[in-house]
């Protein structure tokens, strides 16, 4: 029994020796602070345009982490935030989780505004048809009847009538274009 925990013991003891052995590689990491003063951490070696002095920390094994190839003219067409994504190595699971976040909003503020537009084009349609009953009724002759500011009903003449026409059809004309 005690013969099979030490071989129990000495195994575990080499399969963790080796996993620190294989990580080592793995903490071979790149910090350096980037033109805008944003602290970058990376398994590959900066772009040429850092400065060794900007360089905060780099691997003992520079040889593990090669540097990056040199800028082809098809990436001078490029567009700056392109250019420095590309320069910067792949993004990072907070980028990544940024830009995601930034479309959901995009996605949110587009339908928010396509729904304020559908009820703004409801609510005029339903202004086009007020109107164009109003104006139906005023054309046929229906009388019409106002109240003044002391509350009494007054029925319209004919010069109202036609003013009263004449906006409606103004309204009309604004609510169902």
């Amino acid at each position: 029994m005690r013969a099979e925990l030490q071989a129990v013991r000495r195994t575990l003891a080499v399969a963790i020796a080796l996993g620190a052995l294989t990580a080592l590689p793995a903490a071979a990491q790149w910090v350096w602070k980037d033109s805008n003063g944003r602290t970058v951490y990376s398994d590959r070696s900066p772009p040429a345009d850092v400065k060794p002095s900007q360089i905060v920390r780099q691997p003992a094994n520079p040889v593990l982490a090669p540097a990056p190839a040199p800028a082809s003219p098809t990436e001078a067409s490029k567009a700056p935030a392109e250019k420095a994504q590309a320069a910067s190595g792949p993004k990072t699971v907070a980028e990544q989780e940024m830009e995601f976040r930034k479309r959901q909003q995009e996605r949110a503020d587009n339908e928010r505004k396509e729904q304020e537009e559908q009820q703004k084009s409801a609510a005029k349609a339903a202004e086009c048809e007020r109107a164009r009953g109003y104006l139906k009724g005023l054309e046929d002759g229906q009388r019409i009847v106002r109240t003044d500011a002391s509350g009494n009903r007054e029925y319209l003449d004919d010069t109202q009538r036609k003013a009263e026409i004449e906006r409606t059809r103004k309204m009309v004309q604004s609510f169902c274009s």
